[in-house]
């Protein structure tokens, strides 16, 4: 798909870090090309599918992280993976806020809390894609 989604974490509606190490289990296994100078790290799923994922690693954590041109699949599995160990939520412009569990709905920013839902599978990502 040919569009963009951020992934952030939540703790009492203020943005807070991502786990680094959450990213580097999930997506580093897969990463087949990497340019440290844009921050970018091309991931190559089992299925084929791919992303390009925006994410600087510092000390151990990540400010927040952008997955682009993806496909569906394999793909929005590692998402969901991702967020769930990492805590973060991800934030589809457009769409509702999809959350890894629902414990994250209460640290989100008001704004955000009414329409968010929780996705378990990249499955369940593509639906909601498709209804927005």
């Amino acid at each position: 798909m040919s569009y963009d989604m951020f992934v952030q974490r939540f703790e009492q509606g203020d943005v807070a870090p991502l786990a680094g190490d959450a990213f580097l289990a999930v997506f580093e296994p897969r990463v087949d090309r990497r340019e440290p100078e844009h921050s970018y790290w091309h991931i190559s799923a089992d299925d084929g599918g791919t992303a390009d994922v925006y994410a600087t690693l510092a000390g151990g954590t990540l400010g927040s992280l952008m997955i682009s041109r993806f496909s569906a699949g394999a793909v929005l599995d590692m998402l969901v993976k991702f967020i769930g160990l990492a805590d973060a939520v991800v934030l589809p412009p457009g769409c509702p806020t999809l959350l890894a569990h629902e414990g994250q709905r209460h640290h989100l920013p008001t704004e955000l809390r009414a329409d968010a839902v929780v996705v378990q599978a990249g499955a369940d990502v593509e639906r909601v894609l498709q209804s927005c």
